[in-house]
């Protein structure tokens, strides 16, 4: 009689998830396991190819202008004043004459001035019904405030208490142009991943105490002001923030030395024309300093902590200086924008050949 062959022994059971016979997707719901594992494997691979892109070292970051209506025009226009001649009449008097004449002296004779206009600005270009705005803007765009982000320090400074909001909310409503009052913020690093031509014109930067930075943001600060022509404007929150800042500035411009600006400076003079900046608490100085490279002003710095006026209790300075705050801020905006879609136009060979 043959020998009874030996009992089989159980299947190995398979752990590896990628297989079908796996162990996790056998059983009664073992198919409804593997659906539901695969819907989140691809919900989860989704939101990674939508989210990892922004913190790659090699990816391209964008910003647009609000739009302008109708034909490219003057950026601003400030306060003209025609004087129109008086022709005065010629009294010929009889020195025998009985009649005394008193001609009044010549300093008290009355001009007649006729006013065009006074204190009219317009901010932006284009002319027409639609909403103020540039030549290179991008249509549905709105203006966002955007702030340097650091290492360090306290980049968010008065961030908190208003003061990003309530300067984009008064430029709004005094350019007239849509904004979004909801304020952006970049790295140091980022400033120099921005498409040629779609960079912001402007930045703004601030804090109270010391900060770091490395060679690398040192070169994107650097591509950010020169090849890409924007504009960093810094305010000093404290003193510990000024020298840092200042030795940013030397090691991304080293060939460009900061000096005071003058209170005559275009850039006090529209759309408000202002005598200089104002000091407030002038936590280095009382005059901003600036750098200026290829006949502009690549970088502002006011030394007294203007976001402090911005804030909603503006700091406890006076509504005057308040005032003055948000009009200085206006300016360097409203110029700044100006001249970026000038240089944008030109790039792409739609504006004036220079």
């Amino acid at each position: 009689m043959p020998p009874c062959p030996p009992p089989s022994s159980p299947a190995a059971r398979v752990w590896n998830p990628f297989r079908r016979d796996a162990v996790y997707w056998q059983g009664k719901h073992g198919r409804l396991r593997r659906h539901i594992a695969g819907s989140f494997l691809g919900h989860v691979g989704l939101l990674l190819a939508l989210v990892l892109p922004m913190f790659l070292p090699g990816c391209k970051k964008t910003y647009d202008l609000v739009k302008g209506s109708g034909k490219p025009k003057a950026m601003i226009r400030q306060m003209k004043v025609e004087v129109k001649k008086v022709q005065r009449k010629r009294v010929l008097v009889n020195p025998n004459s009985p009649i005394v004449f008193e001609v009044p002296p010549l300093e008290l004779t009355p001009l007649n001035l006729k006013e065009v206009t006074a204190n009219e600005y317009k901010i932006g270009q284009g002319e027409g019904a639609g909403p103020a705005g540039y030549a290179a803007g991008r249509e549905g765009a709105r203006f966002i405030f955007v702030r340097v982000r650091y290492d360090g320090g306290n980049w968010d400074f008065n961030m908190r208490n208003g003061a990003d909001e309530n300067m984009t909310k008064e430029f709004g409503r005094r350019a007239k142009m849509p904004v979004s009052t909801i304020p952006q913020d970049v790295t140091l690093l980022e400033l120099g991943r921005y498409v040629k031509g779609r960079a912001p014109p402007v930045v703004f930067m601030v804090g109270s105490y010391p900060f770091r930075f490395d060679t690398r943001e040192i070169k994107a600060v650097r591509n950010y002001l020169l090849e890409n022509r924007g504009m960093i404007f810094a305010d000093n929150g404290g003193n510990q923030f000024h020298s840092v800042f200042l030795r940013l500035m030397q090691s991304a411009l080293p060939e460009v030395a900061p000096v005071e600006i003058p209170d005559d400076d275009p850039i006090y003079q529209a759309p408000y024309p202002l005598n200089g900046a104002p000091p407030l608490w002038a936590h280095s100085g009382t005059r901003a300093l600036g750098w200026k490279k290829d006949g502009r002003w690549v970088a502002f710095y006011h030394q007294g902590s203007i976001s402090d006026a911005w804030k909603d209790t503006h700091g406890g300075t006076s509504a005057e200086s308040a005032e003055q705050s948000y009009q200085l801020g206006v300016n360097i905006l409203a110029q700044a924008m100006a001249g970026y879609s000038e240089w944008k136009m030109l790039l792409e060979g739609k504006g004036p050949k220079k």
